[in-house]
């Protein structure tokens, strides 16, 4: 099962030794469907994300509201306020890793560092087993 919390995917992963894979998705993205159905469900691609990694689930259009709301400043200097649970998963996915499109996937290390360039919305089953082997290989090396 997939963590919707990306401090306790993290340390969920570090407990295990294991690499992280971010999926930056939302509710209303049709080709974040088409990649779960298409991609995901591909029985080597789900054992990989299943046994090998821990997978962390960031929905970047959640409505819920924040505990409280917080102030964080974009990389141009101007301050926004994160008012939801999306608002924040969203910041973290252009803060941390420079996109802001989803369906996004990112392969980090325990520390949050990239083991890989992160992929998109692209259907090719045997480029995203490479994508998966390439983070588990850089992870190992670690």
């Amino acid at each position: 099962p997939a963590y919707k919390d990306y401090e306790m995917g993290m340390a969920a992963a570090k407990a295990q030794g294991k690499p992280v894979l971010i999926d930056f998705t939302g509710f209303g993205c049709v080709n974040c469907r088409k990649m779960e159905a298409a991609v995901w469900t591909d029985p080597e691609v789900k054992r990989i994300i299943d046994e090998d990694y821990v997978l962390i689930t960031l929905m970047v259009d959640d409505k819920k509201p924040l505990p409280a709301p917080v102030v964080v400043r974009e990389s141009d200097g101007t301050e926004r306020t994160l008012r939801t649970v999306g608002d924040k998963w969203s910041y973290l996915q252009r803060y941390k890793f420079g996109s802001n499109t989803q369906p996004m996937y990112v392969l980090i290390d325990n520390d949050g560092m990239p083991l890989t360039g992160s992929r998109s919305y692209d259907e090719n089953i045997s480029e995203y087993m490479d994508f998966l082997n390439a983070g588990l290989e850089a992870y190992a090396k670690r």
